[in-house]
């Protein structure tokens, strides 16, 4: 198999392995790479391929983050699924020879450090030079009837849904652009709330809006005509992905986020999706404990990181109270 590194691949040849990989998420796709690349300042998208008889047959989608005069490299960004992916025809080290050149391009001097989340399990052997750790995304599995999945909430789940109910707020897809910039405005609000830094603007949401509809699926919610709340999800092979429940502070009584999550599940379920996937929790108990209370089971899966030994001293410097970004 012949591996190259690419700024760019052809949409054709990189769209039909994301259509040939049932374990292909919308983060392995061009579309999430352009709008990542287009709308969030310092990223650009690049590729490991692996070609045989001039095929593409397998490849590595990557981010490439500036941190000048440096990089960081992830598959990919944001908490987000990546990996390698492999078309029918992909020989079968295929994989471990995707990761290889992935870690080679990692060692170079200009590289401070990479990240890659291997939700698929098709690297079974941490990368020279990076170290593994064991992540948990909650999944709920959809190949049960509406009631059947309903029985795996926790009673406090199926108590703020009637309440939310009974306070008469109301779930709806997002119908464009103007509503995609309100959930971007909550979320917002959220990231000042729990002290994140937040990396997305307008034009992340604008562009986002334009994408197709049955892949980013966003559902809002109102309370006597006000978006209180939203949840954004994307959708491929049978599974979604959520991306962000958030809700207004001011609407936190009216337990928006859990009738956000059973809506969105149960329409996934009539799609004919098989998986929910709430993600993982970045070790965060409350964040853990509400997806639990959908009734989750857990899927465990490996994020692999190499920081160059510079690179994480001057995070942690960074981080020091006094620190600065010198």
């Amino acid at each position: 198999m012949e591996i190259e590194f690419h700024t760019t691949v052809s949409p054709d040849d990189w769209g039909r392995l994301v259509r040939e990989d049932p374990q292909a998420t919308f983060f392995h796709t061009q579309p999430w790479a352009r709008l990542l690349a287009g709308t969030v300042r310092g990223m650009s998208a690049c590729y490991v391929t692996g070609r045989v008889g001039g095929a593409l047959v397998a490849g590595l989608p990557l981010m490439r983050i500036r941190r000048a005069p440096f990089a960081v490299l992830a598959s990919m960004p944001y908490g987000t699924l990546g990996g390698p992916l492999l078309a029918r025809e992909a020989p079968p080290d295929a994989a471990r020879e995707i990761t290889a050149a992935f870690a080679r391009l990692a060692r170079s001097p200009l590289v401070a450090a990479a990240h890659l989340s291997d939700f698929s399990g098709r690297i079974t052997d941490a990368p020279p030079g990076f170290s593994a750790a064991c992540e948990e995304a909650q999944i709920v599995r959809l190949n049960r009837d509406a009631a059947g999945i309903e029985a795996g909430y926790r009673p406090s789940v199926r108590n703020k849904i009637r309440k939310a109910e009974k306070a008469s707020v109301v779930v709806r897809r997002a119908r464009g652009e103007r509503d995609f910039l309100e959930y971007a405005r909550i979320l917002a609000e959220c990231s000042v709330r729990w002290g994140a830094r937040c990396d997305f603007g307008r034009p992340f949401f604008s562009e986002l809006s334009r994408l197709d509809g049955d892949s980013v699926q966003m559902w809002l919610a109102e309370h006597e005509g006000t978006v209180i709340g939203g949840d954004l999800n994307f959708a491929l092979h049978g599974m979604v992905v959520n991306w962000g429940n958030v809700s207004t502070e001011a609407a936190r009584h009216l337990a928006p986020n859990n009738l956000l999550h059973a809506r969105a599940i149960e329409e996934a379920r009539r799609a004919g999706l098989s998986i929910f996937n709430l993600g993982a929790s970045a070790g965060i108990e409350g964040v853990d404990a509400f997806k639990a209370s959908f009734g989750t089971e857990r899927a465990p899966y490996t994020r692999f990181t190499l920081e160059k030994p510079w690179y994480r001293t001057a995070r942690r410097a960074f981080r020091r109270p006094g620190g600065s970004d010198a």
